[in-house]
């Protein structure tokens, strides 16, 4: 099964356009799904959910949201969590949840299922940057507000991820998002290193890498295997929207060639001026 390159996707949209990454994940669950999680346990329904959210959006790129996915199954399987808990070394919590072969099986079913029902577009998995994840996961299991994981960890929870990312290497994706919260993602080539594990698992099914939150205006390149770097520092492939644009309509990046804005709707946007910024975005394409 063939994947499509996610730069060379964007690259061949309308000369005029100004490629919209748009995340509509949590105004789709209340507008769509009366404010419920997504429908995670029938492959089908979630499909339908998908494209529906993709209807009404219409992104240029599409993602499927692990994170998303695993607070469902953690949900559904308290024993997983438990187990989880189980150890309260830092990276257990993660490893644990990773090597679940239940929850692997049903999000690959998901994941090619919306692979295949969307054969001409670029799809993503989107998740928590290793470092993020191996805190959130810990601090889930362990019912902290928060804990500090060192760089040094991060290397450790980028093998636990790259285990996880391989058992897709079927599906026709294009490649991975890591998100990594405002100020606290790589901030130097050295910290780009840590999540490795990742990026070469990526380069060998020919999946492109996308890092959102790197700090310090600090941009990673392609020669580090990142294929797009999403921030508002000077550099950034990807120029970030605010959710505040879907209220003030203030604060649009300037764009340059080459670029794309990536933009979160908020859940509690009005539909018509969703529609309506959307299509003030999307000006340069009529």
């Amino acid at each position: 099964m063939s994947n499509i390159l996610l730069t060379e996707h964007l690259a061949s949209l309308p000369d005029a356009s100004i490629p919209l990454w748009i995340d509509g994940w949590n105004y789709g669950e209340k507008l769509l799904n009366k404010g419920k999680t997504a429908p995670w346990g029938d492959v089908g329904a979630f499909v339908s959910f998908h494209k529906q959210l993709q209807g009404l959006l219409g992104s240029d790129v599409l993602t499927i949201k692990v994170g998303a996915f695993y607070d469902f199954w953690l949900q559904q399987n308290p024993g997983l969590l438990q187990e989880m808990a189980s150890k309260h070394r830092l990276g257990f919590a993660l490893r644990t949840l990773l090597a679940n072969q239940s929850a692997r099986q049903q999000l690959h079913e998901i994941v090619t299922a919306v692979c295949e029902s969307n054969s001409g577009m670029p799809v993503l998995l989107e998740m928590s940057s290793p470092k993020s994840w191996m805190g959130d996961a810990h601090c889930k299991a362990q019912k902290k507000d928060s804990t500090e994981v060192s760089w040094d960890d991060a290397e450790s929870a980028s093998m636990y991820v790259a285990d996880f990312i391989r058992f897709f290497s079927d599906c026709a994706l294009s490649g991975i998002l890591l998100h990594d919260s405002e100020g606290e993602g790589p901030a130097s080539e050295a910290d780009t290193l840590r999540y490795q594990p990742v990026i070469n698992v990526a380069q060998h099914y020919n999946w492109q890498v996308v890092l959102n939150g790197c700090s310090n205006d600090f941009t990673a390149s392609s020669e580090q295997g990142v294929n797009i770097c999403l921030g508002s520092q000077e550099g950034a492939q990807g120029q970030t929207l605010t959710p505040s644009y879907f209220s003030d309509r203030q604060g649009a990046p300037a764009i340059s060639a080459g670029q794309l804005i990536y933009v979160v709707v908020p859940s509690d946007a009005i539909p018509e001026s969703v529609l309506a910024c959307l299509a003030e975005l999307r000006k340069g394409r009529e």
